[in-house]
């Protein structure tokens, strides 16, 4: 007979400290990061201390601590470190001068704030687009289809990760299940590791939804302020992206979940769809 799974552990929520000392930390913070975190080669993110150690050390004792957040204390794997890679250049705002934006996307990576993204304003791209100080209407209509033609071109290597990722934590819970040694706080990392990887995962799905609504009102509303023929192309690029995601989403297996706990359905099957132009 197979072993019994091991019980998740309860996870206690404990108060975050108000002192003045903790204030000025997060105050400092707020303040270093306030320009959000800057994009390398390839739309990579550029690495530094502040966005790669003190922010996510911070976030995660709020999280932990102060809202009751599943945080895990492992190492990465280096395809959970790939996975993070990719998933910046989805994340991030699609407007290069959206800087409140992307502060706001570095603040809920580092887990200094909540999720906030879905309350992100799909018209918040066009607003920027349309002030762009473009020479030609043309050019701006081709910025637009640019940016769907690169965020087409991201989707696939992230999804392909992501599968990866999503068998190595089914692989990690066959092991945790066949032991009978595991103990609590190593437990509580390998579930902890499970939901952060699915975190990840959410906010690439929900932020390619945003981006597919803000695209399409851009060339809905930009059309009736400079007409184009490159409407047509604009709208090849828009599908494309679209059937990108949809391929690349199309049979994702499920998120690994605990024997004790029901299942949940997959976001990816929910039927949710996107509407065509």
């Amino acid at each position: 007979m197979p072993p019994e799974p091991v019980p998740v552990p309860p996870i206690r929520r404990r108060p975050v400290a108000t002192t003045g000392r903790f204030a000025a930390v997060l105050g400092l913070a707020l303040l270093v990061v306030g320009c959000g975190r800057s994009t390398g080669d390839f739309g990579r993110a550029e690495r530094n201390v502040v966005d790669d150690s003190w922010m996510p050390a911070l976030g995660d004792a709020l999280a932990k601590h102060g809202r009751g957040e599943l945080v895990s204390d492992f190492n990465r794997t280096d395809r959970e470190g790939t996975l993070r890679d990719r998933a910046w250049s989805l994340i991030r705002p699609p407007h290069v001068r959206d800087w409140f934006g992307g502060w706001l996307v570095e603040m809920q990576r580092t887990r200094v704030i909540p999720t906030i993204d879905p309350k992100f304003d799909p018209d918040g791209y066009y607003n920027y687009l349309r002030r762009d100080p473009f020479r030609s209407s043309e050019a701006r209509w081709n910025k637009l289809i640019a940016d769907m033609q690169a965020d087409a071109q991201l989707i696939g290597p992230f999804w392909a990760e992501a599968r990866k990722v999503r068998e190595d934590d089914r692989q990690r819970l066959a092991t945790v299940d066949a032991r009978r040694d595991v103990a609590a706080e190593e437990l509580r990392d390998a579930y902890a590791r499970i939901d952060e990887n699915g975190r990840v995962v959410d906010w690439v799905w929900r932020s390619m939804r945003l981006r597919l609504a803000a695209y399409r009102r851009a060339i809905d509303r930009i059309m009736v302020e400079t007409p184009s023929d490159r409407q047509f192309d604009a709208n090849l690029a828009w599908n494309s992206l679209r059937q990108s995601i949809e391929a690349a989403e199309r049979d994702f297996p499920s998120e690994p979940r605990s024997r004790p706990g029901a299942p949940k359905p997959s976001r990816f099957s929910s039927g949710e769809k996107v509407s065509k132009p």
